[in-house]
């Protein structure tokens, strides 16, 4: 988005809301107040972001929702984002080709993120009636660090675990973290992105096996063609 922004004698503006719906709110409304043209919003909260998306209207601002859609899209002008169902989809079609007799698994999704709840939604697509039984399903947030945690906690209670679902990569990056310090190298592990961090574990050809890639980039050159061709 910056490269094709700037490129254009334009200026782009950004800010992290560090998973933190208010601070993005708040964000917003700073933008706002900067007499900013247009908005490219992915929102930490799909449901909880609808006031920011209310004083975008209010104010008159154009908003290119990517990646991640908000649950009130009536008020977005555009939105760019890949088949995240059938990135999960994939990720399941592949864990049933592995385990023709099913087995106990985890899911680690994030209820706020409506990309990742239609990734969690292919998957279980991909997975119905092939046996397979969810063991835990807990909101690992997106997030490494929780993921991580969460992961640490399920691997005491479960023994019998043979594979888990991440809503993305930082999510499946996390629980392999937790699989490698509790020495359960035997569980395959999923993701979502085809991040180069995602990329590099599953080319090393340990237990994270596979990742349902979209192109990031592609989502940001798109975002910024429907921008120009909204202004």
């Amino acid at each position: 988005i910056r490269d094709k922004v700037e490129e254009n004698g334009d200026k782009l503006i950004t800010m992290d809301p560090a998973m933190d719906v208010t601070k993005q709110i708040n964000q917003v409304e700073d933008m706002i107040t900067q007499g900013i043209d247009a908005i490219f919003l992915n929102p930490v909260d799909w449901e909880g972001i609808r006031p920011a998306l209310v004083a975008l209207e209010k104010a008159g601002i154009p908003i290119i929702n990517f990646d991640t859609e908000v649950k009130d899209m009536e008020y977005v002008t555009a939105y760019a984002g890949s088949d995240n169902k059938n990135a999960g989809y994939v990720c399941g079609e592949d864990l049933a080709k592995r385990f023709p007799d099913g087995g106990n698994i985890v899911i680690l999704d994030s209820p706020t993120m409506n990309s990742i709840n239609d990734r969690i939604a292919g998957f279980m697509e991909a997975i119905d009636g092939k046996g397979f039984n969810i063991a835990a399903q807990q909101d690992a947030r997106g997030d490494l660090q929780t993921s991580m945690q969460i992961m640490d906690d399920i691997l005491q209670a479960h023994q019998d675990i043979i594979a888990i679902m991440g809503g993305n990569d930082p999510t499946a990056l996390g629980a392999l973290a937790a699989c490698k310090a509790a020495n359960r190298t035997d569980i395959l592990i999923y993701g979502v992105d085809g991040s180069p961090e995602a990329k590099a574990e599953i080319k090393s050809g340990g237990q994270f096996v596979g990742s349902g890639a979209q192109s990031p980039i592609s989502i940001g050159v798109e975002s910024v063609k429907l921008a120009y061709l909204i202004l």
